[in-house]
């Protein structure tokens, strides 16, 4: 870091020095118990006179982050830290539980605690009471940060990540968001977002149909999904537009309820379905076959997440591998950062993630593919 080479205001000096060093002990430039930079070498850094640095120092000493032994001079005092995670869909899916999983390693090798609390249940009626008192749990155990995927699938959705947001906010507990944002496109709320490229895994889906003989391509949706199925979609739409002039059918449907799948089929004919994650594509595997559909014979079909599931399946799934502990890592290092410095502007991460072709969308013609 450059120094600052005037001090207009002795007060106003001494304090910026502190938030610098301070920002610096956080994000773990000085290890815990390791020698602090003397008041000299304070001093020559940031061109400021003796009685700013002393008075920096103070302002450290005070946060409990410095602390001058007798006999070992200033050494850094890195206080326990802890971080919230708020992924409301971890009972639910293989994918959520790999984000948490990798919190739990990143929180371990840094010695960080990791509250989850109650993770929020799959009635999703009762999310919204849980997460608020998930939220207000983080805020009484004083946690330093917290990595929150928003309420879906509720119609109030938005309204709740709202309640989260002020409950955090009033706190002064910084937030990182992970899949998506806590407002719909094209709008973006104040917080650092990690999640995968969406746009373009939908669109790298579609260029695989296409080039796999897709003629009619349809996604299956509920009117409630997350906002990164949205734009996996509208991914599917920009390759389909560009090739063929056209955009993929819309299925309006769950992907158990044989009467509405059967309706969707009859209705737009497609001869390729692309599904929200793997456990509706699963659900869609089934119901196709109840229906007497045969994939990929008559219609292909393919998932997203790459769970273990997609191996298992009949036929076995092609879907986008999300990169789950990249997600995990990049999201916790992101929060280390933005409690380090919460000046920074806010921040879009968008990791790759790539597409594995298996049987579901075998190419015409050719058997025993994988």
């Amino acid at each position: 870091m450059t120094g600052y080479c005037s001090e207009p205001i002795a007060v106003a000096v001494h304090r910026r020095i502190a938030n610098a060093l301070r920002e610096e002990i956080l994000v773990g430039v000085y290890e815990d118990g390791a020698s602090f930079p003397s008041l000299t070498k304070i001093m020559e850094r940031f061109c400021i006179s003796r009685p700013s640095a002393i008075k920096s120092v103070a302002v450290l000493k005070k946060l409990g982050l410095v602390r001058t032994l007798k006999g070992s001079g200033t050494r850094v005092y890195r206080p326990r830290r802890a971080i919230g995670v708020a992924i409301p869909g971890t009972a639910d899916s293989e994918f959520f539980a790999a984000l948490l999983e990798g919190l739990v390693i990143n929180c371990q090798k840094s010695r960080i605690d990791l509250i989850a609390g109650n993770i929020f249940p799959k009635d999703h009626s009762l999310r919204a009471r849980e997460a608020e008192r998930l939220a207000r749990h983080f805020v009484s155990k004083r946690v330093n940060g917290v990595i929150m995927q928003p309420i879906t699938y509720n119609a109030e959705a938005e309204k709740i990540n709202r309640v989260l947001e002020r409950i955090l906010d009033d706190a002064g507990i910084p937030v990182v968001l992970v899949d998506y944002d806590i407002v719909p496109p094209p709008e973006r709320s104040r917080h650092d977002l990690v999640a995968i490229d969406n746009f373009n895994a939908g669109r790298r889906i579609a260029s695989h149909l296409i080039s796999v003989g897709a003629k009619r391509i349809a996604c299956l949706l509920c009117r409630l999904s997350a906002e990164s199925v949205w734009t996996r979609y509208a991914g599917v739409d920009d390759s389909l537009m560009r090739a063929r002039g056209v955009l993929a059918d819309r299925i309006e449907a769950t992907a158990d309820d044989e009467k509405a799948v059967a309706a969707g089929l009859k209705k737009f004919r497609p001869d390729a379905i692309v599904c929200s994650n793997d456990i509706a594509a699963d659900n869609l595997l089934k119901t196709l076959k109840k229906l007497k559909v045969r994939v990929p014979e008559d219609v292909m079909v393919t998932g997203f997440d790459d769970v273990k599931l997609a191996c298992s399946t009949s036929p076995a799934l092609t879907t986008i591998r999300q990169p789950c502990f990249d997600i995990s890592t990049t999201a916790f290092q992101v929060l280390l950062e933005r409690i380090g410095n919460p000046s920074l502007p806010p921040r879009e991460i968008l990791l790759d993630a790539p597409l594995v072709v298996r049987s579901s969308t075998r190419k015409r013609g050719i058997r025993n593919g994988r």
